[in-house]
């Protein structure tokens, strides 16, 4: 049940951004006001404010979330852009296969006791053609078509390596820092304060220069999606850890195939996404990359 639920909360994460289209949100200031609403979620969630003493400049999951809150709010941002602009397939595919790359730091930088067979390495293949296809949507306009493919698969590139960057430091401070769940909690909640913070001065700036105006359902926007981001994240460790036992080598390829498909499922029922067969087998093929890649752990 715990999967389920989080399946369900991370799928609606896409179908969120695609739905600030419809409903003339602003993505960016929805985006900071979900980051505002994660740190508030957390202190609630966390439920003992004395833990906030523990954050010290000495513990490197202090340190880090400076640089990451940087990249979390940019790439949140992207990948509310494509699954607007490009489809929710496009962005599902690229942030979930992006799994592969801490999988690939692992064991090249770091001992382990698993290596790389032959099938890694057709999965590793397989990710850039899965990419590749996700990218394309036909154009009556050959010029146009050429210029709009590259875009997209420049963004959603982007997405899947931004993505990555982000899961390899929080895998890394995770074993070597943030081991606790205090200090796991509180590593997130930095996390998201400084990625608020980024954005606040943004939109303040924004602001003042009369670019924008803070609307209500822009707020609104933003606290749901914050509210759907921070519990995605509990449901997924508590899944994790009591109906898979901590087993990530099986959960993770798992979970995130089951969500490239449940939110493109859902993205045709709900938005009547189309998919040309070229997508499709950018999807097949990125679940297939994902198998290859962990098929020690789930085979």
């Amino acid at each position: 049940m715990l999967f389920l639920i989080a399946l369900a909360l991370s799928a609606s994460l896409f179908l969120i951004f695609r739905s600030f289209q419809k409903f003339r949100i602003h993505t960016f200031q929805a985006i900071v006001f979900n980051y505002w609403t994660c740190v508030l979620t957390a202190l609630i969630y966390l439920g003992d404010f004395s833990a906030l003493q523990n954050i010290s400049w000495q513990h490197l999951w202090v340190k880090v979330p400076l640089g990451l809150g940087f990249l979390f709010i940019s790439t949140f941002y992207l990948m509310g852009f494509v699954a607007q602009n490009i489809s929710v397939a496009a962005s599902s595919v690229a942030s979930k296969i992006s799994l592969i790359i801490p999988v690939v730091v692992n064991l090249v930088f770091f001992e382990h006791q698993d290596t790389f067979d032959w099938l890694n390495y057709v999965g590793l293949g397989l990710v850039f053609i899965a990419i590749f296809l996700t990218s394309y949507r036909p154009k009556n306009n050959q010029t146009a078509s050429k210029a709009n493919f590259w875009r997209n698969f420049i963004l959603i590139l982007a997405v899947f390596i931004m993505s990555g960057a982000i899961d390899t430091s929080i895998n890394w401070v995770s074993s070597v820092s943030a081991k606790d769940e205090t200090s796991q909690a509180l590593f997130s909640m930095i996390i998201f304060a400084v990625a608020g913070t980024i954005g606040l001065i943004i939109l303040l700036k924004q602001i003042l220069t009369k670019q924008i105006q803070i609307t209500l359902p822009n707020i609104v926007g933003g606290i749901i999606l914050g509210v759907v981001n921070y519990f995605s994240v509990i449901f997924m460790i508590l899944s994790l850890q009591k109906e898979f036992l901590g087993n990530g080598a099986f959960f993770f390829p798992l979970f995130n195939i089951a969500i490239i498909l449940v939110s493109t499922l859902l993205a045709i029922i709900i938005f009547r996404e189309k998919l040309n067969s070229a997508n499709r087998w950018g999807i097949v093929l990125a679940i297939i990359a994902i198998g290859a890649m962990a098929h020690q752990h789930i085979f």
